[in-house]
């Protein structure tokens, strides 16, 4: 997978906390990225088994809005974005 400033923004984000969902709007509140390019950010990342996503289990017509998909990491995912910022580490000097 290719490893764009904007690819890292994003598990950056999910590397926070990384058990916790997200919607696409709370990464997009946290990183900045535009939709156009977040969702197929996100996409990309569960097609590659780094992200598993589901429905919420809201009724819209009580919460007053559409449901929301939420994404996590995977146990895969949190592996290989751990192993993504630590090859990023090995080359800085301290």
């Amino acid at each position: 997978m290719r490893m764009s400033l904007q690819t890292l923004r994003v598990l950056e984000v999910f590397l926070e906390n990384p058990t916790e969902q997200l919607s696409g709007a709370e990464v997009h509140q946290r990183c900045g990225l535009a939709s156009g390019t977040l969702y197929p950010i996100l996409l990309r990342f569960e097609s590659a088994g780094w992200f598993v996503s589901r429905w919420e289990s809201i009724d819209p017509s009580t919460a007053g809005r559409p449901r929301r998909r939420l994404y996590r990491l995977t146990s895969t995912g949190l592996k290989r974005a751990s192993e993504v910022f630590a090859s990023f580490n090995r080359g800085v000097v301290t």
